[in-house]
């Protein structure tokens, strides 16, 4: 159908008299729909905003709390007015883990660790290479820790040292290791600084981080060992491990069979098989001492 036919097929149809009005009606009615769609979609898009923005703000908060109440290694050390360990936790050397564990009413975190020499005012005039290891404490609970409620010096609640798999725990500990832990309180949560001849020497082995209730030096009473040299807390210990990762590349054999026979301590594992064998071969040997004593008393009265 050309333009001309369907003009002339248009005006050929029979409007109603109120035609033109009724449109108008319609139209303006359609508009007013839109107008109030619109206004719906404004609306709801602010509510969105306006959602999203405080939950921006709130996370912000939460993000700011966390930020105060609980320090960074570098500021850990900071508390301890060691700054040459602050800027250690800062390079590249330095390790963040902040991996957690429940320890009773607890949550411990192992928030980082660093290895070098000359890198904590506190040792700076030795050359040796030292590992240090941060540590917090908090109550699960969230209850503040307080000098009335917590007993933060070092080896009073807790005590933490390192240990090494394939060695017995009472040759390769913090004591051993010429350590030292720093400790204080900040907003509630414990903090502590662990402070040791370095593990990089024994990195070929798993090395641990334990932390255990009260004090007492690391024994077979309060650890395991299995036959591959797994070394884990008994079940009656309360306490946890942490697996450090050391750059197995840093392991010197050599110095750390020099280290463990230089603490003149046995420092070969015992399984608890090995252990009940080695507890029955001692008995036995006292009970032989006993009796040669008895012999002896025996002899002498008779002799009397």
């Amino acid at each position: 159908m050309n333009r001309q036919n369907y003009r002339a097929a248009f005006d050929a149809v029979d409007f109603s008299p109120d035609f033109e009005e009724r449109t108008l009606q319609k139209l303006a009615a359609m508009r007013h729909a839109s107008e109030k769609e619109q206004n719906k979609m404004s609306m709801n898009r602010t509510k969105k905003i306006t959602l999203l923005a405080a939950a921006a703000v709130a996370l912000l908060a939460v993000t700011v709390s966390a930020a105060v109440l609980w320090l960074t290694p570098a500021q850990v050390a900071e508390e301890l007015n060691d700054p040459m360990l602050a800027e250690a936790f800062q390079s590249e050397a330095a390790v963040i883990l902040n991996e957690t564990q429940t320890v009773g009413d607890y949550t411990v975190t192992l928030m980082g660790m660093v290895s070098g020499a000359n890198i904590s005012q506190w040792c700076a005039d030795v050359q040796e290479s030292r590992t240090y290891a941060v540590v917090s404490v908090v109550r699960t609970d969230g209850t503040p820790l307080t000098e009335e409620n917590y007993d933060v010096v070092p080896c009073g609640a807790f005590t933490v040292t390192p240990l090494v798999s394939g060695y017995d725990p009472r040759a390769v500990n913090v004591f051993t290791l010429n350590g030292a832990c720093s400790s204080f309180l900040r907003d509630g949560r414990a903090y502590y600084v662990l402070d040791t001849q370095s593990l990089e020497i024994f990195s070929d082995h798993t090395v641990y981080l334990a932390l255990y209730e009260g004090f007492a030096a690391p024994s077979y009473e309060r650890f395991s060992l299995a036959e591959d040299g797994t070394v884990d807390l008994r079940d009656n210990v309360t306490g946890c491990m942490f697996t450090l990762p050391l750059d197995t590349h840093t392991a010197d054999p050599d110095a750390a069979r020099a280290f463990v026979e230089s603490t003149g301590i046995p420092w070969e594992p015992m399984t608890d098989a090995q252990l009940a064998v080695q507890e029955a071969h001692e008995d036995l040997e006292v009970e032989k001492s006993a009796d040669g004593v008895g012999n002896q008393t025996f002899l002498i009265q008779e002799a009397n």
